[in-house]
């Protein structure tokens, strides 16, 4: 008998070595992501179907659940049973753990924006929504316009649900845009308010309601005495010009007046024939913090709103 050769025959060694990287680069390019999207079976607990006039809540929050930094476990065991609260709630910064916020939100349908813009990015754009309203539809896209290095591995985008709210339908968008201060970062801002703009004029007709709500890593300008809103800065010029195009008021301007800088925030534009209003608006809140009740859940605070929605 001839006896197990030590080491494979030099020949053979170039061909393994090829087919190992032809199976790595085959499971890398496999890497797509997906869009997750859970449904309950049953109608909206909220109103009546064809209801001319409703009230319903959103929240915006960043959780950050970055990969390899933050964990996630413990606070979002804590932080799911508190998006009950909201009707509607719109995550970003979730690039990890979904189905541990998800756990115990009782919403209606649930979806994660999970795709990857192409197979080397580490997850995919953090975005997701909940909803006590029923579904209609969804869209989502990945960001073409990038910026410095610290937002590269994530596939940022904007993700949107299509609700019925009553007699009307909802559009309500989310998104996490570009951080960073250096010149590439305000460029992509601009770059990525342009496929917003894109993305809404191509999805949401005149008639429907709409709702952009998220973390802009961007505010409106204040006026003359604000000293960062110049035509150098994107974090100012760029929010303002992406409200102003798509027509949209600020939730935080109508219910406080012109006063906030934060950069989380709520957008809104009401459909042809109908109106909206701002019935109260908020940001942090006890509940959303660790069992000691001075450490937050989240670098960011939770912002929410709630609106009445009727036919004019």
């Amino acid at each position: 008998m001839k006896p197990f050769p030590r080491s494979l025959p030099f020949k053979k060694v170039p061909v393994l070595i090829l087919a190992i990287v032809a199976g790595l680069c085959l499971l890398l390019f496999m890497r797509t992501g997906r869009l997750v999207i859970e449904e309950k079976e049953g109608s909206s607990p909220l109103f009546e179907e064809n209801a001319q006039e409703v009230e319903f809540t959103i929240c915006t929050y960043n959780v950050q659940a970055r990969p390899f930094f933050d964990e996630t476990e413990t606070k979002f065991s804590r932080m799911s049973p508190l998006l009950n609260r909201f009707d509607i709630c719109a995550l970003q910064e979730c690039f990890k753990d979904h189905a541990c916020v998800w756990a115990r939100a009782e919403h209606l349908n649930k979806i994660f924006h999970g795709t990857l813009k192409h197979p080397l990015k580490i997850t995919g754009s953090g975005l997701s929504l909940l909803s006590k309203l029923p579904l209609i539809s969804t869209e989502n896209i990945n960001f073409d316009s990038r910026g410095e290095f610290q937002n590269k591995p994530a596939s940022k985008g904007v993700l949107l649900a299509r609700y019925e709210a009553g007699a009307m339908i909802l559009d309500v968008y989310t998104t996490h845009i570009e951080a960073g201060k250096k010149p590439a970062s305000m460029s992509a801002r601009k770059g990525q308010a342009e496929e917003i703009v894109a993305f809404v004029n191509k999805h949401t007709a005149p008639e429907n309601n709409l709702i952009i709500l998220g973390d802009f890593n961007m505010r409106p300008s204040r006026g003359p005495e604000d000293k960062e809103a110049n035509k150098d800065n994107a974090r100012v010029y760029v929010f303002d010009w992406l409200k102003e195009t798509l027509d949209l008021r600020d939730a935080s301007d109508e219910f406080n007046g012109p006063v906030g800088r934060e950069i989380d925030r709520i957008l809104f534009r009401p459909g042809k024939a109908c109106t909206m209003e701002v019935l109260h608006w908020q940001q942090d809140d006890p509940d959303f913090y660790h069992a000691d009740g001075t450490t937050p859940l989240s670098d960011h605070s939770p912002l929410f709103a709630s609106f009445s929605l009727q036919t004019s």
